[in-house]
């Protein structure tokens, strides 16, 4: 049921601007579609949008009688209260802000009513739209269930709008970008895509199907699940990359909320990537599809007009379950990468999906790389970095459950004062990491500080102390920094090149290394492990026995799709 909102809501709504561009016109489309319940979309363009934009859907449609107050302004079925927003349309204005700027055809059937019906208007100014509506006849005829927008001459009336629009080549990859993100958000959706330069359909399907659509199966069967029990009331779905697929940009990295596509919270972004810790290369991204599920009444939505902000009332815990369910999901799969193939990376087989294996050792090469085997695979490991990895881990577990020492004699630690001010800022957080200061002398005002504790693993490395301090207080986040003095250490007692293993030793560093929570990885980002697969070797020695003959990989294709 359509219905005009109560005065009162209207005057919370500051909408501002809704319609600068077809992809905004699109956009109000798509989310009336998906608000009834649509599982079928037709996009058909002309002119990139600016002459004709049409959207077909088969949702519950709009009964005859309320298809003029469809386009009446602050008009909607989906809202009463702007503290429960639970579609992505929830203002009331999208269809009236198309008909004042657009020539505008409005058909649909609900599927209980018996035939459909076409509301026909041209662009109307603000003032003039609601007395044209009220005298404007309907159309009836035969229609399938479901609702058709056809949007014609875009801003025709308006010189400077249409004047300040891009190429319709451009105008059009920004439409073509934002049905393809929310093909990626609602893998199920079959839409159909047609305009000028090109046309395709989608059939719908699982996360994976869309993504390998959208992106191709190069960055497809990169992609991994989100594995990780649903944590009420939050819930995270979607594909993260393994990390030797990321990217120097985050345009691949897409979130929802709700099944609104958004953009990204710091706090949200911070979380996942500190998820993946060292496994990425410092300054990249991973690609992938974030589908968080949270209460309505926990997610503010109307703080900007294009809709794509939003403002979450616990981010914080939001964050953590994020955190979680990544760093879950990538403890359950393997991470090292395939050793450099010989001619094309076609030629190496992907590594099932489990965990760390655990390796049997077999020899070491050079003195620094162990040679390791597990089912059919061959495993190199280099010694050096996965011996950090058990210490840095070591060093980890030994801050968490050793008490912070108070030193005897206080190491003073000369600062600025935008060093004070920081420490003063982040004292409770250090405090937490078992390091506190004090001042000598002046009070807070000192430029001289004392270290009076350390977290007690420290004894013996007090020369790191100011480092970690002067690292936190001069734009790292104490994590950062915090984590950057672990690997130093960690590196210090590690295994070196040159230095020999007899076969127990060896085996024990396999043991402890299948032993951390992130074995892929040293501290500093390198891998630890690369692996190759007894097929391939079989097949460059021109074997044909038993255990080679197997299935032949999929080709790695290359896709024509490009976006984002």
């Amino acid at each position: 049921m359509i219905r005009k909102l109560p005065d009162a809501v209207i005057r919370e709504i500051a909408a501002g601007e809704v319609i600068t561009a077809p992809v905004d016109v699109l956009r109000e489309l798509l989310d009336n579609a998906l608000d009834a319940g649509a599982s079928r979309v037709a996009v058909t363009l002309e002119g990139g949008g600016i002459n004709s934009i049409q959207v077909e859907d088969n949702g519950s449609g709009i009964p005859k009688t309320q298809l003029p107050l469809a386009l009446a302004p602050h008009a909607t079925s989906k809202l009463s209260s702007l503290d429960n927003i639970q579609t992505l349309g929830f203002r009331g204005e999208g269809l009236f802000a198309i008909a004042t700027a657009a020539q505008v055809s409005l058909t649909s059937r609900p599927s209980k009513q018996l035939g459909g019906a076409t509301l026909e208007l041209l662009a109307q100014h603000h003032h003039t739209l609601e007395a044209v509506l009220e005298t404007q006849p309907l159309h009836d005829h035969p229609a399938p269930a479901g609702t058709l927008v056809t949007v014609r001459e875009l801003f025709a009336h308006m010189p400077a709008r249409l004047a300040a629009l891009d190429s319709a080549s451009m105008e059009e990859k920004r439409c073509l970008q934002l049905v393809q993100r929310y093909i990626i958000h609602y893998p199920q959706l079959a839409v159909t895509w047609h305009s000028d330069t090109q046309q395709w359909a989608y059939a719908g399907g699982s996360f994976a199907d869309a993504s390998k659509f959208v992106w191709g199966p190069v960055t497809s069967n990169r992609l991994i699940n989100i594995s990780t029990e649903v944590r009420q009331p939050i819930n995270v779905s979607g594909l993260i990359s393994r990390p030797e697929l990321s990217r120097p940009r985050r345009d691949r990295l897409l979130l929802a909320i709700n099944g609104r596509p958004v953009y990204w919270h710091d706090t949200l972004l911070k979380a996942l990537l500190d998820a993946y810790g060292e496994l990425l290369p410092a300054g990249h991204y991973p690609v992938g599809i974030m589908n968080l599920t949270l209460p309505h009444d926990a997610v503010v939505v109307n703080v900007s007009p294009d809709k794509r902000h939003v403002k979450l009332q616990a981010v914080q815990e939001v964050a953590d379950a994020l955190e979680a369910a990544i760093h879950t999901t990538l403890a359950g799969h393997p991470l090292a990468p395939a050793l450099p193939n010989f001619t094309a990376a076609s030629q190496l087989m992907p590594v099932a999906s489990h965990a760390f294996p655990d390796l049997t050792y077999v020899g070491q090469y050079r003195q620094l790389y162990l040679l390791a085997e597990t089912g059919s695979d061959l495993w190199v490991i280099d010694q050096h970095a996965a011996h950090e990895r058990i210490v840095f881990e070591e060093l980890e577990r030994r801050y968490t459950e050793e008490a912070p020492l108070e030193l005897n004699a206080p190491e003073l630690l000369p600062m600025t004062e935008a060093e004070v001010a920081s420490y003063l800022a982040k004292r409770g957080e250090l405090a937490n990491k078992g390091i506190v200061l004090e001042p000598f002398g002046a009070g807070v005002n000192a430029t001289t500080w004392r270290v009076r504790s350390i977290p007690a693993f420290l004894v013996g490395h007090e020369n790191l102390i100011p480092n970690l301090v002067k690292d936190s207080l001069n734009g790292d986040d104490v994590s950062t920094a915090w984590r950057r003095i672990l690997a130093r250490l960690a590196c210090l007692p590690a295994i070196r090149a040159g230095h020999a293993l007899v076969k127990a030793d060896a085996q024990d560093l396999l043991d402890g290394l299948a032993a951390c929570q992130t074995p892929w990885v040293c501290p500093h980002g390198r891998p630890t492990a690369l692996v190759l697969n007894e097929l391939e070797l079989a097949r460059r020695f021109g074997r044909r026995g038993v255990r080679s003959v197997k299935q032949k990989p999929p080709k790695d294709i290359q896709s024509n799709n490009t976006l984002f």
